[in-house]
């Protein structure tokens, strides 16, 4: 199993970030980014970062954030701490290229309640604001609302209505995220 303190950190492309996502991450997927960061045990990686522009527009004001953490993940085997000591050289490194202030959600309707988050000195500031996450269901097909404003130009069901009248459209809200803050003072 090894050490914690013997892992190395070591940035790695978003090509390597997807594939490790597509293994080991409960949703499969690497959002694109501005870092990519990957913790190894020796040679084999078993862990990745990925910090990005806040994901949604509002957010970035909103939580004056310059980066959103946006991937984490480890394989199962690891010990204890890893995930946080992981963070904490990836905010080292962040600190060193003039990064200021760093959120990262926690999404409960997935059990996530942020305590590696936590571990890692972040603040938690509350629940997400503005709409908060829904899913669109437009004939029995279930989507994101992101990816229903990409394809229809609307995620509000009155609109999505107006676009699609032969449709059925459904709106389903979801538990809004928990928003942890790291800044440095």
């Amino acid at each position: 199993m090894g050490k914690v303190k013997s892992f190395k950190v070591k940035r790695v492309s978003l090509k390597t970030c997807k594939a490790f996502c597509s293994k080991w991450h409960y949703i499969g997927t690497c959002p694109a980014g501005k870092y990519y960061f990957g913790l190894f045990r020796n040679i084999e990686l078993i862990g990745i970062i990925c910090y990005g522009e806040p994901a949604m527009k509002n957010q970035k004001n909103c939580y004056r954030a310059d980066l959103e953490l946006r991937r984490l993940c480890c394989i199962d085997d690891t010990p204890k701490n890893t995930e946080s000591f992981f963070i904490g050289n990836t905010l080292r490194t962040l600190k060193r290229d003039g990064i200021k202030r760093i959120i990262s959600l926690a999404d409960p309707s997935f059990g996530h309640q942020g305590i590696v988050y936590k571990a890692s000195n972040f603040t938690l500031l509350g629940e997400e604001r503005g709409g908060g996450s829904r899913d669109i269901i437009i004939d029995g097909i279930k989507m994101h609302s992101r990816t229903a404003f990409a394809k229809y130009g609307a995620s509000g069901k009155k609109k999505l209505s107006q676009l699609l009248p032969d449709s059925i459209v459904e709106i389903k809200n979801k538990k809004r995220k928990l928003v942890y803050l790291y800044e440095w003072k």
